[in-house]
């Protein structure tokens, strides 16, 4: 080993505290970009490689019913590669308690090869398209699990108004299902009340009284087709079927939810790797320039020896990239794992077949690079000075640095309101810029890590008040099969169970903001629902969370709708029916306020209007119940017997089940808050030591004079706390900043993040960066204790 390589050693041996801690700022930033950018890549790829090998579908059209052949005209248009029908729709499930749930059943044309949204299959066996003994289906895995369901079991539908069992040989996973939600007002998955079961064509057709007919055509595109060519002549041919819906897959509930994961994942890829990075390079260059001018006589005998410049320069270089080696390796390690904790965190939301996960030799190789070249950069600025050192200059002390009045002390006025311990330490922070701006720098950081933290909680603490307590306030949710009549529930007055019922009738419509079509024509699918004036079960919301209330007359736009077709109050829309039964109807509708709900679409008009729209009076597609304490098992068994009920939403049992899936959030949020604890801790340590380096003297001299040893320690306290305390302030509205633009970019058609912070993050990020703050000092504090007075106030002038 060479004489440097020990001297090295030896360098990392006495400042192995400095050492640690810059490790660990550069193992966080390396954990941090390997664990997201890994967890990126294993959820881009399983979704790309799903895709490719189950061709999913790049347009879909929905329409009332239409026959079979219509698939072979949307093929012949330019631009299609490929067109299929088929039947979807959702069925009313009854469960082993007698409750109510929905399946979406999709049919399939069998034999599957060459088809697209083919299914892959996970256990079990494929169904057939004819079988003598029942109708055989698959089930997606996660209801599967949820209802307890194995091969060989079956599952009781209502299907044409009859109860039917399905036999269930298996579970599959489809492109189309791999976030399930029944709808885009779903907060969550909620495999327990919603599955799909996917059966062969024949079988959908002959459950469901369609021979020969489908109500929804899938299309695959040829490379570089528009979608809005095809959307327009798409809705041309199929007008006379009923067109109820067209949207590509972009579109689609499942690829939206997944790609906005996605989306997110890739932003903290990386922005958090970038602040533990930038801030170990500074700290990096900060401690090696300290060490270069603290050992100048041991480089000007180096160099006096025959070392060259570069030789010195690539000595001190090795001690920063000593640290981004550990930092990196440790990183590694701890990357993977975390990597794959996140990735089984996925499988639990995600259909995806197989595992989602595996090993991505190049984000490693990137990381150690990445973690190299901040090492060389920082280490190469600060060895620059090696170069101005001459032997001969170096045998002397350096000559002191020049003193003379800070800034602040101009302030005459303000300057004479501190005393002379104060002023000691401002005139250090202030004479140490770089110190002050990386110290700052971190503790900013990690103010911004523990209020994105915190923000994540409140928004989801937010959506849970505002969606079961202010939007929501019913017991159950009754929806109903087919829109019945009102007077049909008047009987269910007499039922003592009943506290109150509100009725809802929900139209489905197609929103366009002129009466007349045409090439720039903007049209939004949105649902109409029609509620009583004066309710007292649905909350509805304006942009600042205001209360609004529903019109006689007009309409209650959507947020989004509005937005996207330009729309403001006092506008007039256009609206088209698109209910799979009756006629359709168009009306003008006056736009008297915008709504924001937080998940879905949604607007609203009145009973009455919703009646209207539709040609009718009094119509009702589901109902809000509120029960008597103590009463909802008895009011649900009343309605087991009931056909037209398809399902029954407690209100209690739905929240209970968002707050047990919402756990994983603690996960993500303990992981922030442990990595803004390591920054600054780090932060503060190491520039509290290198303070008490370059100020031994002054504080031996303290000590002399009379000083304790705690009024030193209060000494250097002081300014580690101005820069803590300069470090909150400013991380204070910029983590509010960075997190207002990560609710802006995660925010998608189907749902918004709220951006909430209340009061007490603020408070308790604050509080948090100022514990780590002073824990970071809290370690120097023994170095006091063995400061040697004799010998740092030896005169070796």
């Amino acid at each position: 080993m060479g004489i440097l390589n020990r001297r090295l050693f030896r360098l990392i041996s006495n400042s192995r505290g400095q050492f640690i801690a810059l490790s660990l700022v550069v193992t966080m930033g390396i954990l941090i970009y390997i664990s997201m950018t890994t967890a990126y890549y294993n959820l881009s790829q399983a979704q790309q490689d799903f895709y490719q090998k189950t061709r999913f579908a790049d347009y879909y059209f929905q329409v009332v019913k239409a026959p079979l052949s219509v698939a072979n005209q949307i093929q012949a248009l330019p631009g299609v590669m490929k067109a299929e029908g088929r039947i979807q729709t959702d069925l009313t499930f009854i469960k082993k308690n007698g409750g109510r749930g929905t399946l979406r059943l999709t049919s399939y044309n069998l034999p599957m090869s060459g088809e697209m949204n083919q299914l892959v299959l996970q256990k079990g066996r494929m169904f057939s398209s004819d079988n003598a003994q029942g109708i055989e289906v698959l089930v997606d895995p996660q209801f599967a699990k949820a209802n307890g369901l194995e091969q060989g079991g079956t599952i009781q539908v209502i299907a044409g108004g009859k109860e039917l069992p399905l036999q269930v040989v298996g579970s599959a996973a489809s492109p189309e299902f791999i976030y399930l939600m029944k709808d885009s007002a779903s907060l969550l998955p909620d495999p327990e009340n919603f599955g799909v079961i996917m059966m062969s064509y024949s079988a959908a057709e002959r459950i469901l009284n369609m021979q020969g007919q489908v109500n929804q055509v899938i299309v695959q595109l040829n490379p570089g087709t528009r979608e809005e060519e095809i959307k327009g002549a798409g809705q041309d041919l199929l007008h006379s079927y009923g067109n109820l819906a067209a949207y590509p897959r972009s579109k689609q509930l499942s690829d939206a939810v997944v790609k906005a994961e996605l989306d997110g994942l890739k932003v903290s890829a990386k922005f958090l790797p970038f602040l533990f990075l930038l801030i170990a390079a500074g700290i990096q260059f900060m401690l090696l320039g300290r060490m270069i001018r603290a050992q100048r006589t041991s480089i000007g005998i180096m160099k006096a020896l025959g070392y060259s410049n570069w030789t010195v320069i690539s000595h001190y270089l090795s001690y920063a990239l000593a640290v981004c080696l550990v930092g990196a390796i440790a990183g590694c390690f701890l990357g993977v794992g975390l990597a794959s904790v996140i990735s089984q965190v996925y499988a639990l939301y995600f259909n995806l077949p197989g595992e989602i996960g595996g090993f991505n030799p190049s984000v490693i190789i990137y990381s150690i690079l990445i973690s190299l070249s901040v090492g060389t950069t920082a280490g190469l600025l600060a060895c620059r000075a090696v170069i101005r050192i001459q032997p001969a200059e170096a045998m002397r002390n350096q000559a002191p640095v020049k003193g003379g009045a800070v800034w602040l002390e101009k302030l005459t006025i303000l300057w004479q309101a501190f005393n002379s311990s104060w002023r000691m330490s401002l005139r250090s922070m202030i004479r140490n810029r770089t110190r002050l701006a990386v110290t700052v720098l971190g503790v900013i950081g990690t103010v911004v890590l523990l209020v994105i933290a915190a923000f994540s909680n409140d928004a989801v603490d937010y959506m849970m008040t505002r969606h079961f307590l202010l939007e929501n306030r019913y017991d159950y949710l009754v929806q109903f099969t087919t829109p019945i009549r009102q007077s049909e529930l008047f009987y269910w007055q007499q039922w003592p169970e009943l506290r109150g019922m509100e009725p809802v009738l929900d139209v489905p419509v197609a929103v366009t903001a002129q009466e007349q079509s045409g090439a720039g024509q903007k049209e939004e699918n949105d649902v109409l629902q029609g509620l009583q004036l004066r309710e007292q079960m649905t909350g509805v919301f304006d942009e600042e969370g205001g209360p609004l209330e529903i019109p006689e007359e007009g309409v209650l736009l959507n947020q989004k709708t509005a937005k996207k077709l330009g729309v403001q109050v006092g506008d007039s829309i256009w609206v088209e029916t698109r209910l799979n039964t009756g006629p359709t109807h168009r009306w003008e509708l006056r736009v008297v306020g915008v709504n924001q709900p937080l998940m879905g679409g949604g607007s609203y008009v009145s009973l009455k209007t919703a009646n209207r729209l539709l040609g009718e009076s009094g119509l009702v597609s589901r109902l809000l119940v509120k029960v008597e304490p103590g009463q909802g098992e008895a009011f649900s068994a009343r309605l087991k017997d009931m056909t037209n009920v398809s399902s029954i939403v407690s209100r209690a049992e739905e929240k209970a089940g968002y707050e047990k899936m919402m756990e994983s959030n603690v996960f993500s949020i303990g992981l922030m808050i442990v990595f803004a604890g390591i920054l600054g801790m780090a932060i503060v340590y190491n520039a509290s030591l290198m303070n008490f380096n370059e100020r031994q003297r002054e504080l031996a001299s303290l000590r002399v004079l009379g000083y304790t040893r705690r009024e030193v320690s209060l000494l250097l306290f002081k300014e580690t706390g101005v820069q803590a305390l300069l470090g909150i302030i400013i991380g204070l509205p910029l983590g509010r900043w960075i997190s207002k633009a990560y609710v802006a970019s995660a925010s998608t058609d189907f749902y918004s993040i709220p951006f909430i912070i209340y009061p007490r993050t603020y408070a308790l990020a604050a509080l948090g960066a100022a514990v780590f703050a002073v824990a970071g000092y809290l370690l120097i504090l023994p170095r006091l204790g063995k400061i040697d007075m004799a010998a740092a106030l030896k005169n070796t002038d």
